[in-house]
């Protein structure tokens, strides 16, 4: 039986309550025995200290206040199933990231915990092709791929085994977006099914986004998710950004190439999109580093690839942040960079 215990929570409204979910949550001050309430307006989220609640450096509008908070059953995986699983949510899919000598009792098991949850499945191939496509087979629950996923405050129709999507990128796609000022031009050149373009859309209404897919499944759920979220600034464009890039030369205040790992290959094409007087790219890329090796070299071969890539142009570092873990030993680092078009005093720049 569930017991009521008093708390103190954030209450954030609901467009920002991914956001801030995920950032509580890094900075372990989210209580996870309690259940989140939710009314049509707020999100109330349960903290284990609001004395530090600085930690998570939140960018939002939220307010201090106690509620009582339902427990949530301390049955967990672990104890059902003798096993510390790892798994992806997708909207009501339960994706298995590893594999595990008995999948279908830990499916049986994720399906029990998570009421929300309707599908358990688990990946068999690593992102393949240009698509990005994965093959993905079904455990337990609904015999579909399909879902509808929701983040930051927007919703995504999605089919995993059609498109490229990842959940663990929320507090990445949150952070751009707030970066974005009114009356900017946006190139999203890998914008898949559009959880970067949707959005800064939302966010920036005054702003203009290009969303570029060579997956035409991709740009078919990016004009849905467009309808879905009510936005109308945003530009679907679907074909491969090498041939379409002529297009919009000269064109952005902001590029993002959320592709790690070959982005590097198209910088060229990028700086090509940028404004006469250059703009912000937001570079991905996929580093290893060594066991015991210190973040910031990883950070330095990121950033060392990206200027090499830059050829007729010149940067600024703005920031360089190891985003999530790729493979062991391996993770996707992320490169805020100011890029001028043209080369002045005859070499680059490179402020760390």
């Amino acid at each position: 039986m569930s017991f009521i215990e008093p708390c103190p929570c954030v209450k954030v409204r609901k467009e920002h309550g991914e956001e801030v979910r995920l950032a509580l949550k890094a900075a372990n001050l989210l209580r996870t025995d309690l259940r989140i309430q939710h009314d049509d307006e707020f999100v109330y989220l349960p903290l284990t200290a609001e004395q530090v609640l600085e930690a998570a450096e939140l960018n939002v509008e939220i307010e201090l206040c106690n509620r009582e908070f339902e427990a949530l059953d301390k049955s967990s995986i672990v104890e059902l199933t003798g096993l510390k699983p790892s798994y992806e949510i997708v909207g009501d899919i339960a994706v298995l990231t590893t594999e595990l000598p008995d999948a279908e009792a830990v499916a049986s098991a994720i399906l029990k915990l998570h009421r929300n949850i309707k599908v358990v499945a688990r990946r068999k191939s690593h992102v393949e092709g240009v698509f990005r496509r994965r093959k993905i087979e079904i455990i337990a629950g609904e015999q579909r791929t399909e879902t509808m996923h929701k983040e930051n405050g927007c919703r995504y129709k999605l089919d995993l085994e059609r498109v490229y999507f990842n959940p663990r990128l929320a507090t990445e796609r949150a952070r751009v977006a707030s970066l974005v000022a009114p009356g900017e031009v946006v190139i999203d050149m890998f914008a898949g099914v559009g959880p970067f373009s949707i959005l800064i859309a939302r966010r920036v209404p005054e702003s203009r986004v290009i969303a570029i897919d060579i997956n035409p499944d991709a740009i078919r759920y990016l004009r849905e998710n467009i309808r879905l979220n009510g936005v109308t600034n945003v530009t679907p464009v679907e074909g491969d950004v090498r041939m379409l890039h002529s297009e919009f030369m000269d064109t952005a205040d902001r590029i993002i190439m959320n592709l790690p790992g070959n982005a590097h290959e198209y910088l060229p094409e990028a700086i090509g999109m940028l404004k006469p007087e250059g703009g912000t790219i937001h570079f991905y890329t996929v580093e290893s580093m060594n066991r015991g090796e210190a973040s910031s070299a990883l950070l330095d071969k990121a950033k060392q690839k990206f200027m090499m890539y830059l050829r007729d142009a010149s940067a600024e570092i703005l920031a360089a942040r190891k985003v999530k873990a790729y493979a062991p030993y391996a993770y996707i680092a992320g490169i805020d960079a100011k890029v001028y078009k043209q080369v002045h005093g005859g070499g680059r720049r490179n402020v760390r």
